[in-house]
């Protein structure tokens, strides 16, 4: 079976699909209508199945820290020191993002919650925290 791309080529470059649905308070990305899997940021092809049909999709604003490292490098504009991670949502995205307020005995895997900066053009837009109980 032949796939039309039709759909792909006339889509918007990423670079200008939204990310955040400041609404919702969540990140949006895609899920295909073919096979299911899930995309961030929203993608106009299927990673899994090469299928041009995504549609937008708003994802869980919890998921689970699973990797994180400190940068000191400065990076501007933001300084160092700062954390980045790996956070894996329900919905089976993987998502590279700042996290903030970890605590020094925290281990992963760490429950984590997404939280959206005031503005669009802050640095960074969003970033992910621990679930304190």
């Amino acid at each position: 079976m032949m796939m039309s791309l039709e759909r792909a080529v006339e889509a918007a470059p990423t670079a200008t699909r939204a990310r955040l649905d400041r609404a919702a308070g969540a990140l949006v990305g895609s899920r295909c209508l073919r096979c299911g899997t899930y995309s961030w940021p929203e993608r106009a092809v299927c990673h899994h199945c090469g299928a041009a049909e995504p549609e937008p999709a708003t994802l869980s604003p919890r998921g689970t820290l699973v990797t994180h490292t400190t940068v000191w490098v400065p990076r501007p504009p933001l300084e160092p020191p700062f954390t980045l991670g790996q956070v894996e949502l329900p919905e089976g995205v993987l998502v590279f993002a700042h996290v903030r307020g970890l605590a020094g005995d925290d281990r992963v895997p760490l429950p984590v919650e997404l939280r959206l900066a005031e503005r669009d053009d802050d640095v960074p837009p969003f970033w992910f925290e621990p679930v304190r109980l």
